[in-house]
């Protein structure tokens, strides 16, 4: 299994894909001080912490940007190996179906880790950067770990309700569809947000269970919890299904 994910990371080095996530995880971190900045200038009252930036980077990673940036990356490990041809090859070589797609879950799940990680190396960095011209509150050492426990679960909570794409770029051999799908429900995070029922929405329940929000939109932990791992163990199973009867030919 070692070995197979190892060859998927050796695929996406020769992409634009990774370069593609590096640059992706800045944008959220940079815009959210950008408009801090704007608000602590109209209101002086309002003061520049590494909390605030984190709060609100996470609040626009995990109901929007994530779910779109890491979505195009389920669709794209699973729909470039149909673009260019390469699932005959990969199988002339004793690699079981299973393997192979258990392989691209793993892969798929440390890349949302990775851009997780690197997301909060950037609300670090633009903080201590911030802090060079304008005052910026809590940044310590316990602050900076206590950001990065949270941006790692919400991490496997991001990973764990974008399953279903794999299944979908599985099933569409392309990726058209997914992506409409994954924009339609990103808008309807922002929608539902504040919403009653947010809390049974696996991809706002997500972000409400990070922040310890979701018992305020009527659901509780367990609950959300268990439609996310609902939602993940049926993207899985999903694509297992599809995978094993497609035709490779």
């Amino acid at each position: 299994m070692a070995d197979i994910v190892y060859c998927e990371w050796k695929k996406l080095k020769r992409s634009k894909i990774i370069t593609t996530g590096v640059l992706g995880s800045f944008i959220v971190p940079f815009l959210v001080v950008v408009n801090q900045i704007r608000i602590s200038f109209a209101d002086a009252s309002v003061d520049l912490s590494m909390g605030g930036i984190y709060e609100d980077s996470i609040m626009f990673i995990m109901l929007l940007f994530g779910p779109l940036v890491m979505a195009v990356v389920a669709v794209w490990l699973v729909s470039r190996e149909y673009t260019e041809k390469t699932l005959k090859t990969i199988f002339a070589i004793p690699i079981g179906r299973g393997r192979f797609l258990a392989g691209k879950f793993i892969m798929f799940f440390l890349l949302v880790l990775l851009f997780m990680l690197l997301s909060w190396v950037n609300i670090i960095a633009v903080s201590v950067i911030c802090n060079l011209f304008l005052e910026v509150t809590q940044i310590t050492f316990v602050s900076a770990v206590y950001i990065l426990i949270r941006m790692l679960k919400g991490g496997l909570l991001l990973s764990a309700t974008l399953t279903p794409f794999i299944w979908l770029a599985l099933r569409t051999k392309g990726t058209f569809a997914p992506f409409v799908v994954i924009a339609a429900l990103s808008l309807l995070n922002v929608v539902l947000s504040g919403s009653p029922i947010a809390g049974f929405y696996p991809w706002t329940a997500s972000y409400l269970l990070l922040t310890g929000r979701i018992a305020g939109m009527g659901s509780s932990v367990f609950t959300g919890t268990m439609i996310i791992l609902s939602v993940c163990l049926i993207g899985i199973v999903l694509s297992i299904w599809e995978f094993q009867k497609k035709d490779i030919g």
